[in-house]
């Protein structure tokens, strides 16, 4: 028996023995910047190197390598339902492409009119935003936050309007599309969820491409499928999934290399 094949029984041993012993796994501890407002489940913030951090990476990856005449650089997130973690999905990755030694500029939007948390989420305060570009034409200079990233900007949601659906809809989102394209060179709109708002399926086909973010354990197959269906419906290009929530164990091999 050759030395490989003796390590790889080796190492399924070790992980046998684990399982029948019921060993706990430990969850991964995640250090915080002293003083931070920022919610820690921003891995990407606070520890680049680590394992969690490298699927954002590898997200990244994917993102960048869809073959197509023009790759996405316009890109709604979105899910079928509050919960899912679209929110801490989206600012992990945008901190990731902003990460990219490249220094492409990344505008992070958050694109819920209704109950946009994206500038809670990263600890930041902010009376005006998106909402207020829409209604009474604010400059973009003029709201954008920054959390340290040089090249990352952040755009609060803005006051709550009484009309979300249509002012997405407006030719001044149009407008704010055409502009924004020009100046960074990746956009990503944290949207509500597909099903119960018509947001997300107004803005969508207006972007590059879709991503949809489902949680494991929670998001119900028939609930995915109708968010599906709708977006569909309207001509967005979905490109793919990212699952929330999900609890391994990363093998021992894999997590020494890391």
């Amino acid at each position: 028996m050759g030395k490989f094949t003796e390590a790889l029984k080796k190492a399924a041993e070790r992980r046998l023995e684990r399982v029948e012993k019921k060993e706990e796994i430990k969850p991964y501890v995640i250090r915080t910047v002293a003083d931070s407002r920022i919610d820690p489940h921003i891995v990407a913030y606070f520890d680049s190197s680590s394992p969690i951090s490298e699927q954002y990476r590898i997200l990244r990856t994917n993102l960048q390598a869809i073959d197509k005449p023009s790759a996405p650089k316009v890109l709604a997130l979105t899910s079928s339902i509050h919960g899912e973690g679209k929110t801490v999905t989206s600012i992990n990755l945008g901190i990731t492409f902003a990460h990219d030694l490249n220094k492409k500029s990344i505008l992070l939007v958050d694109a819920d009119l209704r109950k946009g948390t994206l500038t809670k989420t990263l600890g930041l305060n902010a009376d005006k935003g998106l909402s207020d570009i829409l209604t009474n034409g604010t400059k973009i200079e003029d709201v954008l936050l920054s959390i340290g990233r040089e090249n990352l900007h952040i755009l609060p949601s803005g006051k709550k309007p009484h009309n979300p659906a249509e002012l997405i809809g407006s030719q001044k989102m149009k407008d704010f599309l055409a502009e924004v394209r020009k100046k960074y060179d990746y956009v990503f709109f944290d949207c509500p969820p597909v099903i119960p708002v018509t947001d997300a399926s107004i803005l969508a086909p207006q972007c590059d491409g879709t991503v949809m973010i489902l949680q494991a354990g929670r998001t119900q197959r028939g609930v995915l499928t109708h968010a599906q269906d709708r977006l569909r419906t309207v001509k967005a290009n979905i490109l793919g999934f990212v699952m929330t929530n999900i609890e391994y164990h990363i093998p021992e091999y894999i997590y020494r290399y890391l």
